[in-house]
């Protein structure tokens, strides 16, 4: 009963954005571009354009006030998956994503805005390609081509001065057109993906609770390649196509990444430490990427990102999304849709003072990171051995976590045994690293190393955090709510979603082991899942020094990780 309400929550919430992203598709008659003297009046219109396989494209221009002889720098915003273009100022969606507080502060400030509709979204045709470097990725370069022609662009050298700013699928879509146009300048993906497979199918474990939803859009406020919904039920049975695997290889950053072919533009790439759909570790890729390729890339880390409906707390009215309006950097704290003009401004119209405004690299809050744009490097521990008895350990945390809290009022903490591990099997299994000495920070990517062995399955799937607990007490609190899963047995090496998270004086930190999650509600491996785990974990914990190694993890080392 509890699943189908939080089906029909979801399918309510993807109705709910049919309605409001279909009032934000209004025509208006294009106006009179030229006065009689050769000025621009600040206005708005609607344009279309066919790209090379004959597919309409429909847009909206907002122009800038212009003097005669003027020209200013063009911006694109690219909407997220299942929405639909900003086809005026007054769209109502538009209100609510941090691109459209950005593209109206630059339409007042004498930019071109071009908000499209990508395939199989809005007025445009087609169906959407899922990011195709020769579909959407070129159809970017088609809008490019036809603003050239059409509209006074800004210069430099002959180059034309263009950005793009968009969330989600936007994201993705960018970062791919840059490493195919280098006329693209600036970047800022909020919330995009490196590898599309690892990110739907991190270690071959399908994200069953976000496809779900990706599916209702698909099918409903959107149109997408019917031969998806099969593959959707084949992964929702733990395999992914072959097909799907092959077809979409090159359609993200990181193939063009991999392949020497990195975006051209700079970015300043925002992730959030919540999203459950397109983890901290994607964005950290993107900026390694563009890095090592040379670009002023620079990184921030928020709060939000893609909400899973039913599973995460959601602060806005926009259920499943969000981005915190204001950015706490090294105590400096500014608007986020500022930072973004900002950047803007310094790349596109050379105001590079203002590059002094935007961070090097931040995880917002009261993290303090090194100034070379880093986290802190990670520290290894030995884990013990423990079982994970049941696919429902974890199922019913919801009843079981208050109770042990009632429980800690009745029997007294004893934290002698802090190092033992805990197995689960109703419950999670909790396996100590290393109990802490002050209040620390983890900051970054945990990396684990382990041996997996089965009794009655050959391919159990577990779900494993980082989590803290005060030893003894029988309460523990997993540090990020993002997850990763694992598959199989045998040694396995896996990084682990990125953490953000405070511990207190005297807590343990280490590895919580479950075989049910509800991101990944049809993709467990069921009741039958009995497995022991073991093994070693690097914590990126911060400051590097204060924490009190086990026995053991002096002398431990962890394979890949610095």
């Amino acid at each position: 009963m509890h699943f189908h309400l939080l089906l029909l929550r979801e399918a309510l919430v993807v109705f709910a954005l049919l309605l409001l992203t279909a009032c934000a598709t209004r025509h208006t008659e294009a106006p009179r571009l030229l006065a009689s003297d050769g000025s621009l009046a600040k206005t708005y219109y609607q344009g279309e354009l066919r790209t090379d396989d004959n597919v309409q494209i429909r847009f909206t221009v907002f122009q800038p006030a212009l003097k005669p002889g003027e020209n200013a720098p063009l911006l694109l915003q690219i909407h997220p998956f299942g929405l639909w273009r900003m086809s005026s100022p007054d769209a109502p969606l538009s209100h609510v994503l941090t691109s459209g507080d950005v593209v109206r502060e630059a339409w007042k400030k004498g930019y071109w805005i071009i908000s499209y509709d990508q395939r199989g979204h809005g007025d445009s045709g087609d169906v959407m390609h899922i990011a195709d470097p020769q579909k959407e990725a070129r159809d970017v370069s088609r809008i490019i081509d036809w603003a050239e022609k059409n509209l006074a662009i800004a210069r430099v050298d002959g180059d034309p001065q263009v950005g793009i700013i968009g969330e989600s699928y936007g994201a993705g879509v960018q970062l791919v057109a840059s490493a195919l146009d280098a006329r693209i300048d600036a970047l800022v993906p909020i919330a995009g993906w490196y590898d599309l497979e690892r990110v739907l199918a991190p270690n071959d474990v399908p994200k069953s609770g976000w496809m779900t939803i990706l599916v209702l859009a698909g099918n409903t406020i959107a149109d997408y390649d019917k031969r998806l919904n099969k593959a959707y039920w084949h992964a929702r049975g733990g395999s992914i196509d072959a097909w799907v695997r092959e077809e979409f290889s090159d359609n993200d950053v990181g193939w063009f990444c991999e392949h020497g072919k990195p975006p051209h533009a700079d970015a300043l790439v925002i992730q959030g430490f919540r999203d459950v759909l397109f983890p901290v570790n994607e964005g950290l890729s993107i900026h390694a990427c563009l890095k090592d390729a040379g670009r002023d890339a620079r990184f921030v880390g928020v709060d939000g990102g893609h909400l899973l409906p039913g599973t995460q707390h959601t602060p806005g009215w926009l259920v499943g999304w969000h981005i915190e309006e204001t950015l706490d950097c090294d105590g400096s704290k500014q608007k986020t849709s500022d930072v973004i003009f900002n950047w803007f401004e310094a790349k596109l119209r050379g105001k590079t003072e203002l590059l002094a405004t935007v961070p090097a690299f931040c995880l917002t809050g009261d993290v303090r990171v090194d100034a070379v744009g880093a986290v802190p490097a990670s520290q290894p521990f030995e884990l013990a051995r423990a079982h994970v008895g049941s696919g429902a350990s974890g199922l019913f945390e919801w009843v079981a976590r208050p109770l042990d809290h009632v429980k800690n009022w009745f029997v007294p903490a004893n934290g002698d045994n802090w190092q033992q591990a805990r197995s689960g099997w109703l419950r999670p299994a909790l396996i100590p690293a290393t109990r802490v000495d002050g209040p620390q920070w983890v900051v970054g990517v945990p990396h684990v190393s382990l041996d997996i062995d089965e009794a009655d399955r050959a391919a159990p799937v577990l779900f494993l955090q980082v989590a803290a607990w005060r030893p003894g007490s029988g309460t523990y609190r997993a540090l990020s709510e993002q997850v990763t899963p694992v598959r199989g047995t045998g040694h396995i090496e896996t990084d682990l979603a990125a953490v953000r998270g405070k511990v207190a004086d005297g807590e343990v930190l280490g590895l919580l082991v479950r075989g049910y999650q509800a991101q990944y509600r049809f993709s467990g491996s069921g009741f039958g899942t009995d497995a022991s785990v073991r093994g070693r974990i690097a914590l990126p914990i911060s400051p590097a020094t204060g924490a009190s190694p086990a026995p053991a993890a002096a002398a431990a080392s962890v394979a890949g990780v610095p």
